[in-house]
């Protein structure tokens, strides 16, 4: 198994809080996070060098 990327790890986690923020009808919360990840999608894919 591959490793996931340290943004695909973020997105994931906002994922959960967005389905978390659905859930309990936090409209507002939700809109912001669903900002952030189409944000995140947005950016360029950055390799990251391992020093």
């Amino acid at each position: 198994m591959t490793e996931m990327s340290p943004r695909a790890a973020v997105v994931a986690s906002l994922a959960s809080s967005l389905s978390r923020a659905v859930a309990l009808g936090d409209v507002a919360a939700a809109r912001v996070v669903h900002e952030a990840i189409a944000r995140l999608l947005g950016l360029p894919v950055v390799e990251l060098r391992r020093v």
